[in-house]
């Protein structure tokens, strides 16, 4: 089952088949409410990567031509499927969505990365993730990481994430080689 209630850091077995489908099955849906100004959707995030625990989030990478383009978006068909503008989430060169399951808990089920087709974040997502699927190694060692934040911060999810970016930035200074 996926989702989390806001704030809250859970890592769970690796389920990649389960959630590779779940990800087509949301693909689908995305390219019949915003295929018209999407030039490509891509699971990424630990739950893209085949052999590691993650948390029960998909992370969807939604490229458009260009940022202005969510302004088509037609929020009233997304709110109907569960998904929201996090627009208090400032990010340069990046929007994000949400899917929540339950709104009185804020449980999320999905995060939208929406993003400049082959633009930098485009590049950092599926490199990160198609690295870490051909270096389970690397995989490992970013599980390892991943389980002792886990424990030193099961309600504060930003910590948790900001204390993985020495990682992924160890990972992305490897497009360079």
């Amino acid at each position: 089952m996926l989702g989390l209630n806001k704030g809250e850091v859970k890592l769970v077995e690796n389920k990649y088949s389960e959630w590779n489908s779940l990800f087509l099955e949301e693909k689908e849906t995305l390219d019949l409410l915003i295929g018209n100004y999407v030039k490509d959707i891509q699971h990424i995030g630990s739950t893209a990567i085949r052999s590691i625990l993650a948390k029960p989030i998909l992370d969807i990478l939604v490229g458009v031509e260009s940022l202005s383009d969510i302004q088509q978006f037609d929020t009233n068909v997304l709110k109907e499927e569960g998904y929201y503008h996090l627009s208090k989430v400032e990010i340069e060169g990046k929007e994000v969505f949400a899917k929540f399951s339950n709104l009185n808990t804020m449980t999320k089920s999905h995060i939208l990365h929406i993003v400049e087709y082959k633009g930098d974040w485009w590049q950092q997502h599926t490199f990160f993730r198609d690295y870490l699927n051909n270096n389970p190694q690397m995989a490992k060692e970013y599980e390892a990481l991943k389980k002792t934040l886990a424990i030193k911060y099961p309600n504060n999810v930003s910590a948790y994430s900001e204390e993985k970016n020495s990682f992924v930035a160890k990972v992305l200074s490897q497009r360079q080689n």
